[in-house]
């Protein structure tokens, strides 16, 4: 009843085989439609929480605590000679000649750009059953995560985990675009209530799922979308 009437409010989660170079490759910041290998899916509700959140790693350093290291790698010699010279005059009778007279050399503090990181999302579902046939639709549910994120066994190796592709609906213009992600924890409560319930048929009537998702791909600016609808 997610994609009936006037609602068409939820998320589809796609779950694809993964083979690099094939079919989605961490190397490609390809953006859409890709060629995959379906593995089935699931659609739900839109998750309780919906964060997207980018972290990208800056470090601070100075001239002083490289003493030219880091320059020595693009800088021409002078300005290497530079920064050795500003990095010892804080050495020695400079530093105890300062602290008498209450000043220091400003170290040349600068930040450094070292690298993007992958997307991580948490999603939480709160799965309460009214009748039997939709405890067997949770479990089905449950189960299609704990299987897409296991690998297989091929003899002494293991073969990767599926891969989820996900969309919200109706529009993501407004909220955001996910790249394909690795599942990367899956975590079930089956006393969703805060206490053991159960049907006649044993199963549990609200269930707590959590799955953690971490994109394969990286965002960068070539690979920018506004949205698939």
């Amino acid at each position: 009843d997610l994609i009936t009437g006037n609602r068409r409010y939820y998320i589809q989660i796609e779950f694809v085989n993964y083979r690099s170079g094939q079919t989605i490759s961490p190397f490609s910041n390809i953006s859409g439609a890709q060629t995959r290998d379906p593995r089935g899916g699931v659609i739900l509700p839109v998750p309780s929480s919906l964060a997207d959140v980018s972290i990208l790693n800056w470090e601070q350093t100075s001239i002083k605590d490289q003493g030219g290291r880091i320059a020595g790698s693009f800088l021409p010699p002078s300005a290497v000679n530079f920064a050795r010279q500003f990095g010892d005059a804080v050495s020695g009778a400079a530093a105890i000649a300062g602290a008498y007279a209450g000043v220091t050399v400003n170290p040349g503090l600068f930040m450094v750009f070292t690298q993007p990181n992958f997307k991580e999302y948490v999603f939480n579902w709160d799965l309460v059953a009214n009748n039997e046939d939709e405890t067997r639709r949770i479990a089905d549910i449950v189960n299609s995560f704990k299987f897409a994120a296991a690998p297989a066994s091929d003899g002494p190796a293991y073969l990767y985990p599926d891969i989820a592709i996900m969309k919200l609906f109706p529009k993501d213009y407004y909220t955001f675009v996910m790249k394909p992600a690795a599942i990367t924890a899956v975590r079930v409560q089956y006393n969703g209530a805060g206490q053991p319930a159960f049907l006649r048929n044993g199963a549990p009537v609200s269930v707590k799922l959590t799955v953690q998702f971490k994109e394969i791909q990286i965002w960068e600016k070539n690979s920018w979308s506004r949205g698939t609808s």
